[in-house]
C-alpha cells in the first residue's frame, strides 16, 4: 500500500503541473513524500521521470488501457491513473477500518481457542530448565513474585504477544500492551527499584486487566486472567508499600491493608465528631450559667438570661 501512496502523489503531481514542469513535480513529490515518512527525501526531475515510466507501463498492463502520444491523450490517462489508484488507496483503507471495528471473534470465531491450545502444547514441548544468569543479579522479591504467577499452569498464555494480539482491533482495544517476557526484559535492566515496586505489580495487573477487556467471557485467557489477577491482589495485599492512588485497579476492599486504614481512618472522624459534640455541650453550658450570674437580679429577665414578657394593666 506505501508503494500504492507514493504512485498516487507522483500522479497528482502530474496533474496539477503537466509533463512540461518536471522541476515542479519533483519538489512537490519530494516534499510529500518526506512529509509522509517524516524525513528529507529528494528526487530529481530525472528520477521522477523514470517513476513515471515505470508506472505507465504497470498501469497499461494491469487496467488494460493503451493510449496514444498526443499530449491531450495522456493528460487524459494521468487523469484517469490518479482517479484509479485513489479509489485503490480508499478501498483499502475503507476496509482497515471495517477491520478495526469488528471484534476477532467474528472473523475468526475459533481462534482465540486454537491459539490457546498451540501455545499450551508449545510450552510443554519447551525444556524446563529456565536458569538465567541476569536474573541471578535481581532482587528476590520481584523473582519471588514472578515465580508465584508462572507457577500457574497456564501463565504461558501471557508469555508473550499471541497471535490475536496483533489484530487492528486489539490495538484499538487496548492502549498499552504487556506481558511477562516484558516485565522481566524491565527486571533485567533494573528498571524496577525497591522502592518502585508499585510499577512492577501495576505492569502485572496490566497484562491480566487487558485479557480481561479484550476477550470474551468463554475464553480460557478470560478466566485465567482472572485467576492470576487474585493471585497479584493477595500478593500486593501482603506489602506495605501501597496506597490506591499509586496502583491502578486495585480497590480498597481487594487489599486487606488499604481496607484497616479505610476504617481506621473512618474510626478517627467518629472520634473527632464525638469530641466536638461533647465540647459544644460544655460550651452551652457556660454560656448559660454566665447569663444567668448577670441576669441573676434584673427582674425584667429570666434565669436563662431571656427577657420576661410583661402584660399590661387595662
Amino acid at each position: 500500500m506505501e508503494k500504492v501512496e507514493e504512485d498516487m502523489v507522483l500522479a497528482y503531481s502530474l496533474r496539477r503541473h503537466g509533463l512540461e514542469n518536471w522541476e515542479m513535480v519533483a519538489a512537490e513529490f519530494s516534499n510529500s513524500i518526506s512529509d509522509r515518512h517524516r524525513c528529507i527525501l529528494q528526487f530529481s526531475s530525472v528520477e521522477c521521470q523514470v517513476k513515471y515510466e515505470s508506472l505507465k507501463e504497470r498501469f497499461k498492463s494491469l487496467y488494460q488501457t493503451d493510449f496514444t502520444e498526443e499530449e491531450d491523450d495522456e493528460s487524459g490517462f494521468i487523469k484517469l491513473m490518479a482517479d484509479k489508484l485513489t479509489k485503490t488507496y480508499r478501498d483499502y483503507w475503507t476496509e482497515q477500518v471495517k477491520l478495526m471495528d469488528t471484534p476477532l471473534q467474528e472473523k475468526s470465531p475459533n481462534i482465540f481457542k486454537h491459539e490457546a491450545e498451540e501455545r499450551i502444547k508449545l510450552n510443554e514441548e519447551k525444556s524446563d530448565d529456565k536458569s538465567n544468569e541476569k536474573m541471578e543479579n535481581i532482587n528476590q522479591e520481584f523473582i519471588k513474585i514472578l515465580d508465584v504467577v508462572r507457577s500457574h499452569k497456564h501463565c504461558c498464555l501471557f508469555e508473550s504477544r499471541l497471535p490475536s494480539q496483533e489484530d487492528l482491533y486489539y490495538f484499538k482495544q487496548i492502549k498499552q500492551h504487556m506481558d511477562l517476557q516484558i516485565i522481566q526484559n524491565k527486571l533485567e535492566e533494573n528498571v524496577y527499584s525497591v522502592l518502585e515496586i508499585a510499577s512492577f505489580f501495576r505492569d502485572l495487573l496490566l497484562i491480566f486487566n487487558n485479557a480481561i477487556v479484550y476477550y470474551p467471557n468463554e475464553t480460557l485467557q478470560y478466566s485465567v486472567a482472572l485467576e492470576l489477577k487474585d493471585i497479584i491482589v493477595r500478593e500486593m495485599g501482603k506489602k506495605s508499600l501501597f496506597c490506591r492512588e499509586i496502583v491502578c485497579g486495585l480497590a480498597a476492599a481487594s487489599n486487606p491493608m488499604l481496607a484497616k486504614q479505610k476504617m481506621e481512618k473512618r474510626a478517627y472522624n467518629a472520634r473527632n465528631k464525638a469530641q466536638e459534640g461533647e465540647s459544644s455541650v460544655r460550651r452551652s453550658a457556660r454560656v448559660r450559667n454566665k447569663l444567668a450570674c448577670e441576669f441573676k437580679n434584673d427582674p425584667d429577665y429570666d434565669c436563662k438570661g431571656q427577657q420576661r414578657r410583661t402584660t399590661k394593666k387595662k
